[in-house]
């Protein structure tokens, strides 16, 4: 990987299109909506934003991490944790500090919600899903993934039958641990969220950052950036009349849809965009959209709760304008808080590390 790029400007800007997506979905007018009927069932399943962040990182994290003949596993956390973790903390603070100035009220159950979301651990607890920064119940995914990466690739170099396995090993460990706490009383709700079926789409990341970095064979097939993107369009366009037609509930067929769309849709627009020239690769890595890319963490945190709350109260009840100004802000607390956090972090412990003679 000496000769590799460690930046695709275009997955960048892909980073806020996933983030669009999930803007698109919590504020599209589902209940009076003057759009036609099949608008409105495409953007219903705009949550799959979630879906393409959750590849997107599997593969980033393979390409980066997994030819490390051994990685330095504190230095490694260390980098995941400044990455993600102190934007999210402040928020989480603003966000109970907010709700307990409004009430004025404090209990053991809002301790344990609060306890739940500083710590990640919130989507482990149903009663808890979507406490605090509602959204972020998927950085308790993102935390066991990135936790557990490095050993996976330990057992992946061993045999790239893994990939396949391990999926499936964890996506039955959740099935039994969530029928093993199916009993009323379960406090709070835990492991009944179901979020083990997400585990088939990290290792779709893994794949495809498998293939990258291992190149075990070569493709000679031009258009996967547009074979994806096609395979999306049809499963946003069919995906709906599909679930009026069968039961899309049960762990197995959710199961199955994510591995249909990762490696049909999103497995081949990620590859289209580091290995194909085309517009679509050019859009998303112009300028202005790796700048909105790069802020699209700070975008997906802030995108829901007290500050789009108050922008509808004391500014505008525009959602477009409401769009523009959660973009101008992330870009802001982007550079002026999660860039400096994170590399003052990083800076910190590489000092640590290297303490001056």
């Amino acid at each position: 990987m000496k000769n590799t790029p460690l930046f695709f400007p275009a997955l960048t800007g892909f980073r806020a299109i996933a983030a669009w997506l999930v803007f698109v979905y919590h504020f599209f007018p589902f209940n009076n909506s003057p759009f036609p009927t099949i608008v409105n069932m495409i953007v219903w399943e705009f949550h799959f934003g979630v879906d393409l962040f959750f590849v997107l990182s599997g593969f980033l994290i393979t390409y980066r991490y997994y030819s490390q003949e051994k990685i330095n596993f504190k230095k490694y956390m260390v980098n995941r944790f400044s990455r993600i973790y102190p934007l999210y903390f402040l928020l989480t603070i603003a966000v109970f500090f907010v709700g307990y100035f409004k009430t004025n009220e404090w209990d053991l159950v809002k301790t344990f919600e609060f306890l739940t979301s500083i710590s990640m651990t919130k989507a482990l607890f149903s009663d808890f899903f979507s406490v605090g920064v509602s959204q972020g119940w998927t950085l308790t995914l993102e935390e066991i993934f990135y936790f557990t990466a490095p050993f996976s690739f330990l057992l992946i170099k061993k045999s790239k039958k893994w990939i396949v396995i391990l999926p499936i090993i964890v996506f039955l460990i959740g099935e039994f641990l969530n029928t093993l706490f199916n009993f009323p009383s379960n406090t709070f709700g835990f492991l009944q969220t179901k979020i083990h079926v997400f585990v088939f789409e990290f290792f779709a990341g893994i794949g495809l950052g498998y293939f990258v970095t291992k190149k075990p064979f070569t493709i000679n097939f031009k258009y996967f950036t547009y074979f994806g993107l096609g395979f999306i369009l049809c499963y946003l366009l069919s995906i709906g009349y599909i679930k009026q037609l069968f039961d899309l509930k049960s762990t197995i067929s959710r199961s199955v849809e994510l591995i249909v769309l990762a490696i049909l849709g999103i497995v081949p627009v990620l590859y289209g965009l580091i290995s194909e020239k085309t517009f679509i690769q050019r859009i998303l890595g112009s300028k202005y959209l790796v700048i909105l890319g790069k802020s699209s963490y700070v975008f997906y945190l802030i995108h829901k709760g007290f500050i789009p709350i108050f922008i509808n109260d004391y500014i505008t009840n525009n959602k477009f304008l409401l769009f523009i100004l959660l973009n101008i802000l992330s870009v802001v607390l982007f550079y002026s808080i999660e860039e400096p956090l994170n590399n003052y972090i990083r800076n910190k412990y590489d000092s640590i590390k290297k303490p001056q003679r």
